[in-house]
């Protein structure tokens, strides 16, 4: 990520007033204001919707492994009741 310090940033500024214009200038900012937000708008519900899927996926291992895990607990208990039973 590039760093802008303090003098780039006044450059940009002194640009856009003469490229832009005094006057029209709050209405660019304004505008590039509203396409930022829309932009962070759209990218923050991207991230959510990854989010579910990822937290839905995480639910259906979690309940697969504790499937497994119940089944395998059930063998080793048949498994120490039988040899238990053989002494």
């Amino acid at each position: 990520m590039p760093q802008i310090g303090w003098s780039e940033i006044l450059v940009i500024i002194l640009v856009a007033i003469l490229v832009i214009g005094p006057k029209d200038l709050p209405v660019v900012i304004r505008k590039f204001i509203q396409i930022k937000n829309g932009i962070k708008n759209y990218v923050n519900s991207f991230q959510k919707g990854i989010d579910d899927i990822v937290q839905e996926q995480e639910k259906d291992i979690k309940k697969i492994v504790n499937i497994d895990l119940e089944e395998e607990n059930k063998k080793k208990k048949i498994n120490l009741n039988f040899y238990f039973y053989e002494y």
